[in-house]
């Protein structure tokens, strides 16, 4: 015997139901969709909504997002790919697919940018001599020294 008290975990059908509703199914619909009888829905989405103590469908499917019930499942793109590595997940087939086309796409577009628009508009050997001390400024333009005054010709 099925329990529609409220907070008894929903099966899997009302969940079904539940989510077909907040795509904007109507009864029929679902019934059509999933095989059902028309009652049947409508006694699976009642039941869902009594058990999540919801007043109208639109209340307990807003619960059910609230209680993290639905849960948007992204695949096939790079949201997908992080989603997966976020919950530390071995991302699925269509996710990988998803994410080298997302790479490889943004290795295009870094292609056509031209280099002064690029993260870092230096280019690496510059960087090398810098970090070498192949480009150190001459002494009229380093800044004054610890306890060294200034006087007009180094503060210019």
């Amino acid at each position: 015997m099925r329990s529609s008290r409220p907070g008894a975990p929903l099966v899997t059908r009302e969940v079904q139901i539940l989510k077909a509703i907040a795509d904007g199914g109507t009864y029929t619909e679902i019934a059509a969709d999933l095989q059902l009888a028309h009652a049947s829905v409508k006694n699976y989405a009642h039941s869902a909504i009594k058990k999540l103590g919801a007043r109208s469908q639109a209340h307990a499917v807003h619960l059910a997002w609230e209680s993290g019930l639905f849960r948007r499942e992204r695949h096939g793109d790079h949201a997908g790919f992080a989603a997966h590595r976020y919950r530390d997940e071995e991302p699925c087939d269509d996710c990988w697919a998803g994410e080298r086309a997302y790479r490889a796409g943004r290795r295009q577009k870094r292609r056509q940018e031209p280099p002064s628009a690029r993260r870092g508009a230096r280019g690496r050997s510059q960087v090398v001599r810098a970090v070498r001390g192949g480009d150190r400024p001459s002494e009229a333009s380093q800044s004054p020294q610890e306890g060294q005054a200034v006087t007009e010709e180094t503060a210019a």
